[in-house]
């Protein structure tokens, strides 16, 4: 194992049951974007992802899913070219990647180890199979406003709108029965006045 690949696994600790509610909940946020559920992207707040040795881009707000807290990392559903899949599948036997196999994630640029795919995982992880997890402290985000900032004083969840819709949609759908409720009594009326 090198010491990058290592480095990325000793921040590791046991499993809680936070992370359970975690991932569940990015797997309800990301079925929510394969189901086309509408993101709310507010696109003055969009940023670049830079590796913080070299500043090689490595992706963008707009590829995010959100971020999984107890991995400390990204997770992205696209990166960019400079992001190098390492070939090699490596596996981890304890931590918060215990029983889990992945390919580490390397900067183009600097060769460091910025992140990981998981690809076998326990059921906990399964929601982040085949994204790419890039680690908050190994990122800068160049804001577009024009500011830098450590990815690590940043907070990555998405706000997903789909509930506010259904709630609208509810509630018109109720409005709409009230309408054809009153229309039926006004023809019955209208007929009671005819004979």
């Amino acid at each position: 194992m090198s010491n990058s690949t290592r480095s990325l696994l000793e921040s590791s600790c046991d499993i809680g049951p936070s992370d359970l509610t975690q991932t569940s909940s990015i797997a309800d946020q990301l079925r929510a974007v394969k189901d086309g559920e509408v993101c709310m992207v507010d696109y003055r707040n969009c940023s670049v992802l830079q590796c913080t040795t070299c500043n090689t881009v490595l992706g963008d707000s707009l590829g995010i899913c959100g971020e999984i807290q107890s991995l400390q990392s990204i997770i992205c559903s696209k990166v960019t070219e400079e992001v190098r899949v390492n070939k090699k599948l490596e596996m981890s036997l304890s931590g918060h990647l215990a029983f889990s196999t992945y390919q580490v994630l390397h900067c183009a640029g600097c060769h460091g180890a910025v992140g990981l795919v998981l690809h076998s995982t326990p059921k906990h992880l399964a929601a982040l199979r085949n994204l790419f997890l890039l680690r908050k402290e190994l990122i800068n985000c160049y804001m577009l406003g024009g500011a830098f900032v450590k990815a690590s004083k940043i907070n990555f969840k998405h706000k997903l709108m789909d509930r506010k819709f259904k709630e609208l949609k509810q509630d018109l759908e109720a409005q709409l029965k009230q309408v054809k409720i009153l229309e039926g009594i006004m023809e019955q009326l209208c007929m009671r006045n005819v004979s």
